[in-house]
């Protein structure tokens, strides 16, 4: 355990190299052990943290050397920083891509099957900004609402499935990795619309005046 960051010789701590590409370098999954699944057992995952946690926790250096403390924080950092983004599964595959594909943004953008249907949502609203008391635009906000509610659980499952066929890719199921890539980049974009749609119309149904359309 901790190999990474101790010294295999003399089990003192070591600086561990934070760039992707410097050398040494580990990514989220390799920080507390794991290859690049996507399908983590969440109680391995915390017994794995809370390992690595104790082997580089600040407390235990305290009679250490000043750089030795100061790695150990650094150190300490990193881990905790792995585990928060492991343990949520759509952090993870946003991890996953930024490793696979080297590129540091997912950009919003709307499903392609929605794109119609969000255009006539955006002058919906605004009609609705423009008539706040008007109950039957209201309602018509919050039925597409719904749907668009209905369509993110649907994308969910979608990311489920492309998670385990990830894995599978992973493990030597001839897949093709690249293709399973781009394909949960778009459904990450799609989905993060989504949310941004949906939080766009509680704003414009709560009348607050930072209600306008988001650059998606």
């Amino acid at each position: 355990m901790g190999e990474a960051w101790l010294c295999p010789a003399c089990g003192a701590i070591q600086p561990l190299p934070d760039a992707p590409d410097a050398p040494g370098a580990i990514d989220d999954f390799a920080c507390l052990g794991f290859p690049r699944h996507l399908q983590l057992d969440e109680r391995l995952l915390a017994e794995r943290f809370h390992e690595r946690s104790r082997l580089v926790h600040p407390d235990f250096f305290q009679t250490k050397s000043e750089r030795e403390r100061a790695l150990s924080l650094e150190v300490s950092a990193r881990v905790n920083r792995a585990y928060r983004t492991l343990r949520d599964p759509i952090e993870r595959m946003g991890a996953l891509i930024r490793l696979e594909t080297g590129q540091r943004e997912i950009a919003a953008k709307a499903p392609a099957d929605l794109v119609e249907e969000i255009f006539e949502l955006q002058e919906l609203r605004e009609r609705a900004r423009e008539q706040p008391g008007d109950p039957q635009l209201r309602e018509r906000l919050k039925m597409e609402q719904g749907a668009l509610r209905q369509r993110l659980a649907e994308l969910d499952k979608e990311l489920q499935q492309l998670s385990a066929r990830w894995d599978r890719a992973v493990d030597g199921g001839g897949a093709d990795k690249p293709a399973l890539i781009a394909a949960m980049r778009d459904r990450l974009s799609g989905r993060q619309y989504l949310i941004n749609t949906i939080d766009d119309i509680t704003i414009t149904l709560e009348g607050r005046s930072d209600a306008k359309d988001r650059r998606h």
